[in-house]
């Protein structure tokens, strides 16, 4: 009678997942300027509100989700990103006819591939969380970076038409009202 051998294989792996998410979209900026007029007023309102001027580009990071202005173009990209550092185990076991002769190798060599593949499985389980929650990070900012942002945009046209008015003739009368976002400018020409 042949006895049968239990043959267990173990590993650990240390990996480093990451994940990642970006919306782009375009601000509506009325020309009422020329574009690169425009695109100034835009980048110096961006300014006045925590972003960082790098030639056309304004950027500012908050709650790890990275807002970026392409103030020529009006390009706004938002995005996400994490990362983990994760140990993953996994574990398979069999019977071999033999302790340490080929049939042991054999099974070993199949239980390796497994548990490579099982962790490979629980690093897509982990890396898929992980995104989950980088889509819900960049969800939830999107909101008030769109608010703020269209708070920018009326500030810009704001300046730009009281500009705009200055160049056609003398301004008699200027009202505004930035609650309601309302702007009544009298301009004798």
């Amino acid at each position: 009678m042949s006895r049968s051998y239990r043959v267990s294989v173990r590993e650990c792996e240390n990996r480093t997942i990451r994940a990642e998410d970006h919306v782009s979209t375009q601000l509506e900026v009325l020309e009422v300027l020329p574009p690169e007029q425009m695109a100034a007023l835009l980048a110096d309102e961006l300014e006045k509100r925590g972003f960082e001027r790098d030639g056309t580009r304004m950027t500012r990071k908050q709650n790890a989700v990275t807002i970026t202005v392409e103030t020529t173009t009006s390009t706004v990209t938002v995005a996400a990103e994490a990362s983990e550092e994760t140990s993953i185990e996994a574990e398979r076991a069999d019977r071999a006819y033999d302790d340490v002769g080929p049939h042991a190798k054999t099974v070993r060599e199949n239980l390796k591939e497994q548990v490579k593949k099982d962790i490979d499985k629980k690093a897509g389980e982990q890396t898929a969380s992980l995104q989950t929650k980088v889509t819900d990070r960049l969800e939830g900012e999107l909101c008030d970076v769109r608010q703020e942002l269209d708070q920018a945009i009326n500030r810009v046209t704001a300046e730009a038409l009281k500009r705009k008015a200055g160049q056609m003739g003398q301004i008699k009368e200027m009202t505004e009202d930035p609650q309601a976002g309302s702007l009544t400018i009298v301009v004798e020409v």
